[in-house]
């Protein structure tokens, strides 16, 4: 099972329908209405419901992601694209937002390239993503054992250097996310086997990384685990 056949799974997934990221987002612009936000990579909608815009445009590479967010929060204006190519103007959106999803893109400098080109004059761009540090390589195996449209999870000082020139940082929050660990390895419907693998590069990591990752146990089995998320708030310079 892909993306698409699993935007159900997405929409009710409680690593997505809720979070203190979410919070953040809501705390930081109660008392803003943007004009015409854009969400990247929306999946299931969550993201682009919470921030508070008069128009509010979806983009995604998946249809039936999509057509949920449509359905479920009332996002009426989706558009499938992907990330790195979006066909908008220039000057066209007030925010941008992509949370839980540029682990996914082939060219993350590409996609600050076009948020920055779609961005008007001192745009907003909220970035939320996994956190990598000396757990890079591990949890990186791990996830793409998982769903192999998973390109990589970056560090801090990497995701800062894709912003460059062309956005100042306003805030930066890290956030730690726990998982629960079957929900987590079936949520893209993965054969048996596959989740067996998920399951065995946990239990088979070295035991200063399943302290990193405070992997938990419960009669043997994995049944969670913590990971950092980063919470970006960049303006367009």
């Amino acid at each position: 099972m892909g993306f698409s056949e699993a935007a159900f799974n997405y929409y009710i997934s409680s690593d997505h329908i809720k979070g203190d990221d979410l919070d953040l987002i809501r705390k930081n612009f109660k008392n803003n209405e943007f004009e015409c936000l854009l969400d990247v990579a929306t999946g299931a909608g969550h993201c682009a419901a919470a921030v508070p815009a008069k128009r509010r445009c979806t983009l995604d590479p998946s249809i039936p992601m999509l057509k949920t967010a449509k359905e479920k929060f009332t996002l009426n204006t989706p558009v499938c694209a992907v990330a790195e190519a979006m066909p908008f103007a220039d000057n066209t959106f007030d925010i941008v937002t992509c949370r839980i999803a540029m682990h996914h893109f082939k060219s993350p400098d590409l996609f600050f390239r076009e948020a920055k080109r779609v961005l008007r004059p001192l745009g907003w761009m909220i970035l939320i993503d996994n956190i990598v540090d000396v757990e890079d390589s591990y949890l990186n195996v791990i996830e793409y054992i998982r769903d192999s449209t998973h390109v990589r999870s970056y560090r801090l000082d990497e995701i800062l250097d894709f912003a460059g020139n062309d956005f100042r940082l306003i805030d930066y929050t890290c956030l730690f996310k726990k998982h629960d660990f079957p929900e987590w390895a079936s949520r893209l419907g993965g054969e048996a086997e596959t989740l067996e693998r998920i399951e065995n590069a946990f239990k088979d990591l070295p035991d200063d990384i399943q302290k990193e990752l405070e992997v938990e146990k419960t009669y043997g089995r994995i049944s969670a685990y913590t990971d950092k998320k980063g919470f970006f708030v960049f303006r367009s310079v």
